[in-house]
């Protein structure tokens, strides 16, 4: 079980929205949803090639307060990083919320 006192780390959630511009093409913007306090774990890191350039993907979750609002649509900005959402679980009852995110250079 979690320790509230983990949740440590600042977050801010950004939820999508997809508006159309001057030339009718679809375009996603991001606002946002909520600023939480979070747990943070460095899951992986992970370095190739791609595109003949040298990347890195860093594996980060982040455990936060059971919001009814978060899906894998969300984004999370923290530490002037943008961290893409791959999976949401819940632990505890809808007590907590496991994010599993991706950080791509």
């Amino acid at each position: 079980m979690l320790n509230p006192g983990e949740l440590d780390r600042r977050i801010t959630l950004q939820s999508a929205s997809v508006s159309t511009d001057g030339f009718g093409q679809a375009v996603r913007t991001y606002s946002t949803l909520g600023l939480v306090w979070a747990k943070v774990d460095y899951l992986s890191v992970k370095e190739g090639e791609e595109t003949e350039r040298l990347t890195s993907v860093n594996k980060v979750r982040f455990t936060i307060r059971y919001r009814a609002d978060v899906d894998a649509t969300i984004k999370i900005s923290w530490d002037s990083k943008t961290y893409e959402v791959e999976g949401v679980s819940l632990e505890g009852r809808e007590r907590y919320l496991i994010l599993d995110t991706v950080l791509r250079d």
